[in-house]
């Protein structure tokens, strides 16, 4: 092939391939803004190419001079929010695109106050049932992922302190970063409860038994794969009834529960410690 007829030439940031129906690869991006000390924001273009950016300042992707671009954030920073502007479009000539915007916005820290926990205790928070705080003083506390302003909270309690039981006061709202102490309101109050305990005999080692103990609708499960004495995450307080099934079964064996029904009772903890499951091979 006659060279001249199919040549590359390297024209400023792009590259000119000349001959059969030759393009010219130029740039697109633009500038962002308002990335703090310790952000990371990775962005991606319409081909999964990716850019990490810690500051502020301009940023570009390759793209053909007849190409499609879209550009979007892939990975959030935590304390800012970040949101893309003139991101999408058709390359129409060979110029350069660098009017795409990035602006990035504070978050809102979540959280509040923790109260009543023993000492040696450890308690996980969920917020929006999507991340987690595992807090293990009492005092205040706050989720390590922020929380999007305009968005809404929602805190629960995901695995209580051992023997107790834990409620959350003021714990939804809406996050909002002109007014920070909205979403850190929340309080959360742990008092002494009674555990519900199981014994499991027969087990295989190495396989799997899932039980559920179910309070008023709520599931607690607790998977265990040998033989011993196991105790729910939750405990509870006294009158409420629980009910000990088996949610899902070992391969190769069935478990049946005997004493798996009662009523927890302070005065009486042993009344929620008797159930027994029994395993055999089917």
């Amino acid at each position: 092939m006659n060279k001249s007829k199919f040549a590359a030439l390297v024209v400023g940031a792009g590259i000119v391939l000349a001959g059969c129906g030759g393009f010219v690869y130029t740039t697109v991006g633009g500038t962002v803004t308002g990335l703090g000390t310790g952000d990371v924001l990775v962005l991606r273009n319409e081909a999964n190419y990716t850019q990490t950016l810690t500051v502020d300042g301009p940023f570009s992707f390759n793209v053909a001079s007849n190409g499609a671009y879209s550009i979007s954030v892939l990975t959030q920073p935590n304390s800012v929010n970040c949101t893309v502007a003139n991101g999408s479009g058709k390359m129409s000539s060979e110029a350069a695109i660098k009017n795409i915007a990035v602006t990035c916005v504070p978050n809102v820290p979540v959280g509040g106050t923790l109260s009543g926990m023993a000492d040696t205790g450890s308690i996980v928070l969920v917020n929006n049932a999507l991340t987690t705080a595992t807090v293990t003083t009492n005092g205040a506390f706050q989720f390590p992922a922020y929380g999007v302003s305009g968005q809404p909270f929602a805190i629960t309690v995901g695995i209580p302190p051992t023997s107790q039981y834990c409620t959350v006061a003021n714990g939804t709202g809406t996050v909002n970063n002109a007014n920070l102490a909205a979403s850190l309101t929340a309080v959360v109050t742990c008092v002494p409860a009674v555990p519900v305990q199981f014994t499991v005999n027969g087990l295989t080692a190495g396989t799997v038994l899932t039980m559920v103990n179910t309070v008023d609708g709520f599931a607690d499960k607790f998977a265990v794969s040998a033989p011993g004495n196991y105790q729910f995450n939750w405990s509870w307080l006294t009158g409420r009834a629980f009910n000990i099934t088996v949610d899902t079964q070992p391969t190769g064996q069935t478990c049946k529960v005997t004493a798996g029904t009662g009523f927890v009772d302070a005065a009486n903890p042993n009344a929620s410690r008797n159930a027994v499951v029994d395993c055999a091979k089917t």
